[in-house]
């Protein structure tokens, strides 16, 4: 399949990353000033960053968009191993650095970033190609399935022993989606994702941190000053902000109240300046892009290009439904980003490099489409 062709490109794809993205310079500084100026004695310092990293993305978008599918096909597997061997040293040496509890990052010429991000895409890059590979042998649990969870489950191990269970969930439900859409069988996506329920369930209630999440979200005001306090002060910043929110910059739970107001909880920050109405923009937006991404996937008739498209599409619906149902009290703390809109690093820089890929492909089928009536 040729890559990209510029005409071609979807504009309702790209102009909702762009709207995203855009609100994602807005919120950040409007979220982080005040406490840049205490922490940094810049209240630019947040945004100067985030836009680094933006740039960052965006070289790593055109990278996506430019490189042939089967460039990228072929160089999955390579840099998959190079990023699991990184997060390898990350959690089992002394190599990664440890911060809020975790030891998730690496440092390089003074920015951090997260090999666990810069896995997803490339994961999904690879599972595209081994189901393809596999085809109707998706459906024999030995030869086809067993070896693609037995990788999926190293990985995920790693990946949890950051701590990091957020993306661990993330990635494993991916992979369970695109298992199901390549084929296999009922009764092994039941297995499953019984399974993968069942061991979910143990791992929350293993750790007393992640009980004591779980239990608070349930219930936040049962311990208002300690583990339900995010959640709390989170719907106080929506109620706060109603219809039309309190105004841009006017917010006040971000004045320490929202842990982390320009990362996990930025979505918060958005209900309260600019109300329902900013929500319900941010939450059209990413629907507009999991429309166009499953309509493109459905559309490709090469395989290995469809399970690709619908990962990407996949990957960043969930993460963007995880974040909000958190922020909004609908599911338990997890410390996802908000894809675009929270501020920037390895997360930004990943999602960018998915959605060059999913433009390029949509360019393409365009493209071939443009062709045909020729």
């Amino acid at each position: 399949m040729k890559r990209l062709h510029f005409k071609y490109i979807d504009p309702l794809l790209l102009g909702s990353s762009l709207m995203l993205i855009c609100i994602g310079l807005i919120m950040v500084y409007s979220s982080s000033n005040l406490m840049a100026a205490e922490n940094f004695s810049n209240h630019m310092f947040y945004l100067e960053r985030h836009i680094v990293m933006l740039a960052m993305g965006c070289i790593a978008m055109m990278m996506a968009m430019m490189m042939p599918l089967h460039m990228l096909k072929k160089l999955s597997l390579p840099i998959l191993l190079i990023c699991v061997v990184l997060l390898g040293m990350v959690v089992l040496t002394s190599f990664g650095v440890e911060a809020k509890h975790a030891t998730r990052w690496v440092r390089i010429a003074g920015f951090r970033f997260q090999p666990s991000e810069l896995i997803k895409p490339w994961f999904i890059l690879f599972v595209a190609g081994y189901l393809e590979r596999m085809g109707p042998k998706i459906q024999d649990w030995k030869a086809g399935l067993a070896p693609l969870c037995l990788m999926a489950g190293v990985l995920l191990l790693l990946i949890y022993k950051q701590p990091d269970f957020g993306t661990a969930v993330t990635i494993a439900t991916v992979t369970l989606m695109m298992i199901f859409v390549s084929g296999a069988k009922i009764k092994h996506m039941i297995f499953l994702c019984l399974s993968t329920g069942a061991l979910m369930g143990y791992l929350i209630f293993s750790a007393d941190y992640r009980r004591r999440r779980f239990l608070s979200f349930l219930n936040p005001w049962a311990d208002p000053q300690g583990d339900g306090f995010q959640i709390i002060q989170s719907l106080i910043a929506f109620e706060r902000g109603g219809l039309m929110g309190q105004g841009l910059g006017d917010g006040t739970q971000k004045l320490l109240y929202l842990p982390e107001a320009h990362t996990d909880f930025i979505f918060s920050v958005i209900g309260e300046e600019i109300g329902l109405m900013g929500c319900a923009v941010v939450v059209i937006l990413f629907f507009l892009i999991m429309v166009q991404g499953i309509r493109l996937a459905i559309r490709i008739q090469d395989q290995y290009a469809s399970l690709l498209a619908f990962g990407i599409t996949i990957l960043i619906s969930i993460q963007a439904i995880f974040n909000m149902g958190v922020v909004m009290g609908l599911l338990p703390t997890k410390g996802l980003t908000l894809p675009l809109v929270s501020y920037g690093g390895s997360s930004l820089i990943s999602t960018m490099f998915c959605l060059g890929m999913l433009l390029s492909l949509s360019s393409s089928i365009a493209h071939q489409k443009r062709k045909a009536k020729i």
